[in-house]
């Protein structure tokens, strides 16, 4: 007697089924971009001749989740206890002035790290006794308002300026920011297409 194989039939996959499950994972992958990437367009003349009004970019939120879920910063950046995720100086950032991040985000330049003793003075920056070089700034000087120093910054604050000086309101009226309030680092000027810039 010949052996006969039983056919079984193939179960066949729900077009509905399928359409639920890529919503899913869609709305999956939305949620962790959100949380790792925020756009923001600009608003503000305060980072002029960097970034003009109009010109849309990308935050990376990571550097910011992983400092304020693992890292207390208690020294400058530069210093041997520094962590890999810690903000340096120099990058520019989007921030809240206040904790409940009821008004609109600012955008401004890293410029006094956590443990930083900073100084204005002069038309410059001190930070720790040594005129802090701004290339970025353009022969601009900097002038003071409320916080002129010498000011030892706090551990987790980070102490932030404009780079059009002379037309920002920036740490030197508020004083320094917490990490918590701070949503990112700039990575990118996407828009316009023609100025499209990567950001360290």
């Amino acid at each position: 007697m010949i052996p006969t194989t039983e056919h079984v039939p193939s179960r066949r996959r729900s077009p509905l089924r399928d359409l639920f499950w890529t919503g899913v994972q869609a709305l999956v992958l939305f949620l962790v971009l959100s949380a790792l990437i925020g756009r923001f367009e600009v608003h503000q003349i305060s980072m002029e001749p960097t970034f003009h009004e109009g010109q849309r970019v990308l935050v990376s939120k990571l550097d910011s989740l992983w400092s304020n879920i693992f890292v207390r910063t208690a020294h400058a950046a530069e210093s041997p206890t520094s962590s890999p995720f810690a903000l340096k100086r120099g990058q520019v950032v989007v921030f809240y002035r206040t904790p409940n991040r009821t008004e609109d985000a600012l955008i401004k330049r890293v410029v006094g790290l956590p443990g930083d003793t900073l100084e204005i003075r002069d038309g410059k920056v001190l930070i720790n006794g040594s005129v802090l070089e701004e290339p970025y700034l353009h022969d601009v000087t900097t002038t003071c308002n409320s916080q002129c120093g010498p000011i030892t910054i706090e551990a987790d604050h980070y102490f932030m300026m404009g780079d059009n000086r002379v037309n920002s309101l920036d740490s030197r009226s508020f004083g320094s920011i917490p990490a918590a309030q701070i949503v990112g680092r700039v990575v990118l000027r996407y828009w316009p297409f023609n100025q499209l810039e990567i950001f360290p």
